[in-house]
């Protein structure tokens, strides 16, 4: 088909092959070496098993052995996994847009608030290409209706919920008709050249979807490690490409372009299992269609706010992926896949298993620090010639295959966090039981405390027995307790392994149990003036969001002070609209008399000035950080400079004057 070349958008396209900041790290830069340093894990690696199948069983139980070994296996396994999905992490030419196809834009919504649908919406109104939207809700809900006429979507509904989000998107295949269905989920807020942006992709005939990273504006949700950096960016921008090499790029439910013929083609979405979008993208492939990475940020989403959200989202993941391997489509037999097809689709439901192989590792220690009893035979000399060269490299490599976009800690981290879902997941294998689906909440607080404690009851168990095992062997050592004793060598490696699992346990949990987010919405942070209504006292805005800015006043006010905000912001088109925001005094943050900082919240805002302020903060700003995280984590471009303040005494008082509580 002869497509229609589009002009270039008002976003400045990422030139070809561009490569997302959050890979342009040491090892990025240096690929070759990381090559040289991945290949000599692998190899040491399988002369370390040798040794240790050969060597290091005489004399120790069985049942630690055992474990330990295999435990240690499912590590090589997982870096040789690994390195075939990452050894080469190409960056993502887009394509000419086209403009040929017509595209319908799927938000998929259950019981999401008003709040999280609206500012999806609007992101759909500001899409540059031809469309046309459709709210599907399968919560029937009167003001979803009402959001959806008054921002220009079309209002699709369902009298049950049978097969949840699979069931909702096949119910609204019946009623629409776009060659190309853009498929978000309610709380991803699309960019305006999303659709600009994939859509070359479909020049080829077999493209059945093309997928793009998912990005989050809440920045303090509990699964960001740093701002630009969360627990997903490792997949969006390492594996994800590695996959699209191998034609076995999935769809990840969200910011995903389709053809529609391609849904059909399959019978529609699955609906087997709860992870309806991974195991559609198997059938699709068994069927000869291809599939495609993107690998550019053009949606923002909101991440799980809390842990219970997150652990929640996860084990609906964990149930879903693995529950395929019951299924037509388990992806070692299912005909029509190619050979590296199925390696990365076991690549990626192995990972699934690293729960098991953690738990068997701190067993194995709990064990050896309590009673004495060792897991392997070794001699000084082993050790240092084969487990710490095999040990440093397995975790070197596994560092360096991440180019940046994975903390030295981080790993482990997230795996403690995860270890009893993966658990549960692997264990719902042997049910065949499908699950309830349940959405992941999008919003409210995190108050952190001991309930952190119960969720990761594992862990948190494990931590104590890990405490007590620890200080019987240092007591043991001190002549104090009168346990089994270990020799001096592994009496040092033990208890040093203790000690480290003890740090990332409490390097795990504790910042948790601390956390206090008391937001129900991310602020940006922002470099903006405004007015107070009925003076002409100018204010500095610091920080922004739907819900509530940040000012800096040139006096203290009164908590509960309330008053207009003047300011004027962009549209995505570029145009500046004055808005007329409501704000109420709910903290203040300042002394001496000299300039304060307030924390208000917003009120009602007209219409107008809502849609204006919505699409400012769920549009343009996102547009406007990813571009400045491009430029500050890839080209060092360091931030703007603090602001300086120098506020007449006449306008102090001015401000004081005209607002008051």
């Amino acid at each position: 088909m002869d497509g229609t070349l589009v002009d270039e958008r008002r976003r400045t396209p990422q030139p070809a092959s561009a490569v997302p900041a959050a890979r342009q790290g040491f090892w990025a830069r240096h690929e070759r070496l990381l090559h040289v340093v991945t290949l000599a894990a692998l190899t040491l690696g399988l002369g370390y098993f040798v040794w240790r199948l050969g060597w290091t069983g005489r004399g120790v139980s069985p049942l630690l052995f055992v474990p330990l070994v295999a435990a240690e296996i499912f590590g090589w396994v997982s870096i040789a996994c690994y390195a075939f999905l990452a050894w080469r992490v190409p960056g993502s030419d887009r394509p000419p847009a086209r403009r040929d196809f017509t595209v319908d834009v799927f938000v998929c919504t259950y019981d999401e608030s008003v709040a999280v649908v609206e500012a999806t919406l609007v992101g759909c109104r500001a899409i540059d290409a031809p469309h046309t939207t459709y709210l599907l809700d399968d919560g029937r809900r009167p003001e979803m209706a009402e959001l959806a006429e008054r921002l220009g979507a079309r209002y699709v509904t369902r009298p049950d919920n049978a097969h949840a989000k699979a069931g909702n998107i096949n119910h609204a295949l019946g009623v629409t008709h776009g060659e190309l269905i853009l498929v978000l989920d309610a709380d991803h807020v699309p960019l305006p050249d999303i659709v600009d942006a994939m859509s070359g992709y479909f020049a080829d005939p077999q493209v059945a979807l093309v997928q793009s990273p998912h990005d989050f504006s809440n920045r303090d949700s509990v699964q960001h490690s740093r701002l630009a950096r969360h627990e997903q960016t490792l997949f969006y921008h390492v594996i994800a490409p590695g996959k699209d090499r191998h034609n076995a790029m999935f769809w990840c439910g969200s910011a995903t372009l389709i053809r529609r013929q391609a849904l059909l083609d399959v019978g529609g979405v699955r609906y087997d299992t709860i992870a309806e979008d991974f195991h559609t993208t198997i059938a699709m492939h068994a069927r000869g269609w291809r599939t495609r990475y993107h690998d550019e940020v053009l949606v923002q989403g909101l991440a799980p706010h809390d842990l219970a959200a997150f652990l929640l989202q996860r084990a609906r993941w964990a149930r879903g992926n693995l529950a395929v391997f019951r299924t037509r489509e388990n992806p070692i037999t299912c005909p029509g896949l190619a050979p590296k097809q199925r390696l990365s689709y076991f690549a990626s439901l192995l990972n699934y298993f690293s729960g098991l192989q953690r738990l068997t590792l701190l067993l194995v220690l709990i064990v050896a620090l309590a009673l004495g009893q060792l897991p392997m035979h070794a001699t000084l000399v082993g050790l240092a010639a084969l487990w710490l060269p095999w040990s440093v490299l397995a975790f070197t490599a596994t560092l360096a295959l991440g180019r940046g976009t994975l903390g030295p800690l981080d790993s482990s981290r997230y795996g403690l966090l995860t270890m009893g879902i993966f658990l549960r997941g692997v264990g719902a294998l042997f049910t065949r039981r499908v699950g309830r689906f349940q959405v992941t909440p999008k919003d409210g607080y995190d108050t952190g405390g001991a309930r952190i404690l119960r969720m990761e009851a594992l862990v948190t168990v494990l931590g104590i027995a890990l405490v007590v095992a620890v200080a019987m062997r240092a007591l043991e050592v001190a002549g104090l307790l009168g346990i089994p004793p270990l020799p001096g060598i592994a009496t040092a490696v033990v208890l040093a392994l203790g000690v480290w699992e003890l740090f990332c346990i409490g390097r795990a949990l504790v910042p948790l149990v601390r956390r206090r987010q008391l937001r129900i919405r991310y602020r940006t942070p922002v470099v903006m003036r405004g007015r107070i209504a009925g003076t002409t006292v100018r204010v500095d805005i610091v920080d922004v969001s739907t819900h509530g800015v940040g000012i800096i006043a040139p006096v203290p006010l009164e908590l509960g002070a309330r008053f207009d905000l003047l300011t004027r912001v962009p549209d995505a088109a570029g145009t500046l609209r004055d808005v007329t925001i409501p704000l109420e005094v709910r903290s203040m943050d300042g002394e001496g008399g000299g300039p304060t900082r307030l924390g208000c919240r917003i009120g009602q805002l007209g219409a107008r000035d809502r849609a204006a302020f919505v699409e400012f903060c769920e549009v343009v700003l996102p547009l406007q950080r990813l571009d400045s995280d491009q430029q500050r984590l890839g080209q060092r471009v360091p931030p703007p400079p603090p602001i300086s303040w120098r506020v007449p005494e006449r306008e102090r008082a001015e401000v004081a004057k005209s607002v008051s509580a």
